[in-house]
């Protein structure tokens, strides 16, 4: 299973959180709980940060903007979303 394919399982499961940050940068921008998942069911790993395990993922929130959510799996297999924000090319 891809990288993406286990986070997308993560979320889709409801084994994920927002950290306190996430959740106001994402309130910031105007997005919500359910513009995360989908930015993260429609989204692809634009880059990983190895010695963290952190991704970058790319995806569409429900309004079609451009979402980045920062991530990463835990030890305890839960994705934890460190960050969002509204991508600008």
């Amino acid at each position: 299973m891809s990288r993406i394919s286990v986070i997308q399982a993560l979320v889709r499961n409801g084994l994920y959180y927002l950290t306190e940050h996430a959740d106001d940068e994402a309130l910031a921008d105007g997005f919500d709980i359910y513009d995360v998942e989908q930015g993260i069911i429609s989204g692809k790993i634009r880059r990983t940060w190895p010695k963290e395990g952190k991704h970058e993922i790319l995806g569409l929130a429900l309004d079609g903007r451009p979402i980045g959510i920062i991530c990463r799996v835990t030890s305890s297999g839960k994705l934890r979303v460190i960050t969002v924000y509204e991508y600008k090319q």
